[in-house]
């Protein structure tokens, strides 16, 4: 199999985190030893009132620091629904959002087993000295160089080689989710039943629902630009059978409609 790059880096979109107070992100390269070696660190702050955070799919996993107040760290598992977090008044969250699973040690559980939940990171892995460490940086840039030196020493695995699966996420992500697993076990050499089940060890997700997934995201992406004037556009360009189907697998990842989400997006610009 030849060695594949994503054409393209796309953001994994969170739209209500990136609408908390004084929301910043930065793209970093972390893992030596993955093809997708890319992670999103972000962070934001809380106001006076307790807030809640909805969460979409976005087909990563979540490293999440509360690193103010009482300090906490989650780890959220990739997520194939919506859902929602508490999170605490006048505080400080940092993620860490690696692109992939693939290259990375295995944990307490397993990924697959982490699908949709959420845990305690000191339940994983060591993380005392990571959170102290945290929650003493000074600036957004520091805990960035905290948790990627961390992330390297203890998560990333030196004893991977990129496999099947991971050249197949990079496959679908080029593709924006539009690719068949007949396609995928053509490429890769395996049967298409073989993909399935790979696929779904390492990831607790289906091939499909991950397709779907990084289809959704592109669909956001597109509902957010202003030169993009019709639905159909949207419809055409990510695979969709027609505005009815763009509109039942939107409000299943999102919760809510395209033309809300548009009309939302677009007021806050």
């Amino acid at each position: 199999m030849k060695r594949q790059t994503v054409e393209k880096t796309l953001v994994p979109l969170q739209p209500h985190a990136r609408a908390k107070s004084h929301y910043q992100e930065r793209l970093v390269k972390w893992n030596p030893y993955s093809m997708k070696n890319l992670a999103l660190c972000y962070e934001f702050r809380t106001g006076r009132e307790e807030e809640t955070l909805d969460l979409i799919p976005d087909a990563c996993p979540d490293f999440m620091f509360r690193i103010s107040g009482r300090p906490t760290a989650v780890l959220m598992g990739v997520q194939s629904a919506p859902c929602s977090l508490r999170l605490e008044p006048e505080a400080v969250y940092f993620g860490f959002k690696p692109y992939s699973v693939k290259g990375m040690r295995e944990l307490s559980a397993g990924w697959a087993e982490l699908l949709n939940a959420r845990v305690a990171l000191g339940e994983q892995l060591d993380c005392g000295r990571l959170l102290e460490r945290m929650v003493h940086a000074p600036d957004f840039s520091e805990r960035i160089r905290v948790m990627c030196a961390f992330a390297e020493a203890e998560l990333a695995d030196n004893a991977y080689t990129p496999d099947f699966v991971e050249y197949s996420e990079l496959r679908l992500c080029n593709a924006r989710g539009n690719l068949r697993v007949e396609d995928i076990a053509s490429y890769t050499g395996y049967s298409g039943r073989y993909c399935r089940e790979r696929f779904k060890e390492s990831y607790g997700l289906s091939i499909k629902r991950y397709s779907n997934i990084i289809r959704f995201q592109n669909a956001m992406r597109m509902l957010a630009d202003k030169r993009v004037e019709d639905l159909s556009d949207i419809v055409f360009e990510n695979g969709y059978f027609d505005q009815p189907h763009l509109s039942r697998e939107f409000k299943l990842y999102s919760g809510d409609s395209p033309l809300h989400y548009r009309q939302s997006v677009l007021k806050m610009a």
